[in-house]
C-alpha cells in the first residue's frame, strides 16, 4: 500500500481573551474555511497553558489545566511509592 497524507492539523497560539478561529468570516475580513481549520486541530492558550482541540464543528478543551496537575501529582506519588518497594527489596 502506498502511504498517503489524508490531512494536516494546525496549531495556533494565543492568549486566553482571543477569539480562537471558526469557520466563517472573521473580525479581520478574512474567510476560514474547513479547509484552514481541519479536524484535530490546536490552539494553545499561552497564559493558561490549556490547550484545546478541534472537532470541526467546535473547539474542546482536552484537560482543564488543574485536573493535568492532579493526574501527574498521582502519578508521581505512585512512582515515590513504587522508588520505595524497589529500595526495600534491594536491601533485604
Amino acid at each position: 500500500m502506498t502511504v498517503r497524507l489524508e490531512g494536516t492539523i494546525k496549531r495556533w497560539v494565543g492568549l486566553s481573551s482571543d477569539v480562537k478561529p471558526a469557520l466563517g468570516l472573521q473580525a479581520d475580513g478574512s474567510t476560514i474555511t474547513s479547509a484552514d481549520l481541519p479536524a484535530g486541530s490546536s490552539f494553545m492558550e499561552s497564559d493558561t497553558g490549556r490547550i484545546y482541540r478541534w472537532d470541526g464543528a467546535s473547539w474542546t478543551v482536552s484537560l482543564p489545566v488543574d485536573e493535568q496537575l492532579y493526574v501527574l501529582e498521582a502519578i508521581l506519588s505512585e512512582l515515590k511509592e513504587f522508588r520505595q518497594m524497589v529500595e526495600l527489596a534491594v536491601s533485604d
